[in-house]
C-alpha cells in the first residue's frame, strides 16, 4: 500500500475511534459513579433549612409538591424551601384530605363543605348536594366525592373551578355502602370499593366508572365490577397513573390495568395480615404481619405490573414506612433505617430529636419534622 494512503486510512481511523473511546470511557465512568451514589453509605445529615411550629397543636403531615402540609382541626399550611408559603383557617373536626400534583383537597366528614387549594394557597370551596363520605382529587384539579342521603349515595365530579361536572348514582341499591375511591390522573377514571355484609359476613366489591366517552352509553357510567373479594374488606383503592389501578384488601392484592374497560393484570391472595401500604410513582409496598416467630413484619414491594421486586423480613417496630427512589425508609420516632432493594442499609440513625414525620424527597434528601421544627435535611 501506499504510503500516503496508509497515513490517511490510518488518521480516518484515527479520527473516528479516538472520539469513541472517550465516549466509552466517559459512559463507564458515569455509570460507576451512578452505581456508587446508589450504594452509598450515609452516616449523618445536615439541616438545610428550618422553620419553627407549634408542638402543642396536635397536627398531622403529608408530603405535597416540593414540601409538606401541615393540617389540623383548625386549618392546613404548606411550607416548602423553609418557608411557610400559605396558611389557611378551616374549621374542620374531621378533615378528609387527598393530594394529587399541585392540588389540594379538603372536606369535613359528614358535612357538605369541601375545599379545593392549589400550590399557591388559591382556594375554591364547593357545597356538595348530601353529605361527604370521601373525597379524592385528580392532578389537573377535578373533585371526586361519594355522597350519601341516607338512603342512597351518590358521586359528584367538580373542576378546578368549582363547576359540577357529574352527578348520579353510584350503585344500586343492595351493593353495599362505600369506603374508599381514587380518581385517575385525568380524572376521566374512578375506581370505589364498597362493603356489604352477607349472611352475616363482610365482603367488598370494586366498581369502575368512567366520564369519558366510553362511559356514555353504560348504566351509571360503570364499566366494570369485580366481585371476588367475597371473604376480604378493601379498605385501599389507588389508581397510580391513567391506566393502573391497585386494590389491596386484608387477603387480596390486584393490580387493575384499564383502556376502555378494566381488565385484571396480576392478582395475588395471602395469608399474612397487611399492616401498611405505601406507594411510590413506580411502586406499591406491603407490609404484613409475619407467621413466623422469628421476625415481625414482612415488607415486599411490587413494581405496576405486579412484579415482586424486594422482600425483607425485619423486627424494626416502624411507626412510619415509605420509598426513597429504590430505597425503602422507616422510622420508629427515634431511630431511621434505609434499605436499598438490595437489602443493602444505607442509613441507620438514631436522631436527637423526636421524629414526628419524614418524607423523603430521594435517597438523599429528606422532610424532618420533629415536635417543634420542620427541617429539609440531607444524608452524608
Amino acid at each position: 500500500m501506499n504510503k500516503k494512503i496508509y497515513e490517511s486510512v490510518f488518521w480516518r481511523k484515527r479520527k473516528i475511534i479516538i472520539p469513541c473511546m472517550i465516549l466509552l470511557i466517559v459512559v463507564i465512568c458515569f455509570y460507576v459513579y451512578i452505581v456508587r451514589e446508589k450504594n452509598k453509605v450515609f452516616k449523618d445529615y445536615k439541616v438545610k433549612n428550618r422553620i419553627e411550629v407549634d408542638g402543642k397543636i396536635q397536627a398531622k403531615y403529608q408530603q405535597f409538591g416540593d414540601g409538606v402540609l401541615r393540617y389540623s382541626n383548625d386549618g392546613i399550611s404548606y411550607y416548602q424551601d423553609g418557608r411557610e408559603v400559605f396558611n389557611k383557617a378551616l374549621q374542620m373536626t374531621s378533615p378528609l384530605i387527598d393530594v394529587r400534583g399541585n392540588y389540594i383537597v379538603m372536606a369535613e366528614r359528614k358535612s357538605t363543605q369541601i375545599s379545593l387549594i392549589d400550590s399557591k394557597g388559591n382556594q375554591v370551596n364547593v357545597t356538595a348536594t348530601h353529605s361527604v363520605i370521601d373525597v379524592t382529587v385528580s392532578k389537573n384539579g377535578v373533585i371526586a366525592a361519594i355522597l350519601d342521603d341516607g338512603t342512597a349515595n351518590y358521586i359528584e365530579l367538580y373542576d378546578k373551578n368549582g363547576v359540577k361536572l357529574v352527578s348520579g348514582r353510584t350503585v344500586l341499591e343492595g351493593d353495599g355502602y362505600p369506603i374508599a375511591i381514587s380518581l385517575s390522573e385525568d380524572a376521566t377514571k374512578l375506581v370505589a370499593s364498597y362493603l356489604a355484609v352477607s349472611e352475616g359476613q363482610a365482603q367488598s366489591k370494586v366498581i369502575f366508572y368512567n366520564y369519558s366517552s366510553v362511559g356514555e352509553n353504560e348504566v351509571d357510567r360503570i364499566v366494570g365490577g369485580f366481585n371476588q373479594y367475597k371473604d376480604s374488606i378493601v379498605p385501599e383503592v389507588k389508581f397510580m397513573n391513567n391506566w393502573t389501578a391497585v386494590v389491596v384488601g386484608d387477603n387480596r392484592f390486584t393490580i387493575y390495568h384499564i383502556d376502555e374497560k378494566p381488565s385484571i393484570q396480576f392478582e395475588q391472595e395471602f395469608g399474612e395480615k397487611v399492616e401498611t401500604v405505601f406507594y411510590s410513582g413506580k411502586y406499591i409496598g406491603i407490609v404484613f404481619e409475619s407467621n413466623d416467630q422469628s421476625y415481625e413484619h414482612v415488607v415486599k414491594v411490587y413494581d405496576k405490573k405486579g412484579n415482586k421486586i424486594y422482600t425483607k423480613s425485619t423486627d424494626f417496630n416502624y411507626s412510619d414506612i415509605a420509598f426513597a427512589g429504590e430505597n425503602i425508609i422507616m422510622n420508629d420516632g427515634q431511630t431511621c433505617l434505609m434499605y436499598s432493594f438490595k437489602d443493602k442499609e444505607r442509613f441507620n440513625k438514631a436522631f436527637e430529636t423526636h421524629i414526628v414525620k419524614l418524607i423523603p424527597e430521594s435517597d438523599r434528601k429528606m422532610i424532618l419534622v420533629s415536635d417543634s421544627e420542620i427541617q429539609e435535611i440531607e444524608l452524608k
